[in-house]
């Protein structure tokens, strides 16, 4: 799914314009609107590449203008490696509910019903 997010903005980041604004900073033109990219943060005024990990259109734009790979600026919970490593360990599986030790806790019973502010509905 990353995979294809990125390749969908690498095509959108045709149509936008750069303008250098310092180191890691850029503004891109898309349409009528401007974006500030800032490549050191990973952030961009869309909000995109904060909220999905995966470079905007704005971003892509501006790495390519670096002549950099947006691919290696993907969040690392997308990788291959991240996605093994999180699986690599067996899970437990775990007694029947029957067969769980007895406690001397009190148990937990659902909250007593309180009647609604407001006046009662008419019936019908």
């Amino acid at each position: 799914m990353a995979r294809r997010i990125l390749e969908e903005n690498k095509e959108l980041s045709n149509r936008c314009h750069v303008q250098w604004n310092g180191v890691h900073g850029f503004e891109i033109r898309d349409g009528g609107f401007t974006f500030v990219v800032h490549l050191d943060k990973k952030y961009c005024d869309c909000r995109l590449w904060m909220l999905r990990g995966v470079p905007c259109p704005h971003a892509v734009c501006a790495y390519y203008y670096l002549n950099q790979d947006p691919d290696a600026h993907v969040e690392h919970w997308y990788r291959k490696e991240t996605f093994l490593k999180a699986y690599s360990h067996f899970i437990q599986p775990i007694t029947n509910m029957r067969m769980w030790p007895e406690t001397t806790n009190p148990s937990i019973e659902p909250p007593v019903p309180r009647k609604m502010p407001g006046r009662p509905k008419k019936k019908e």
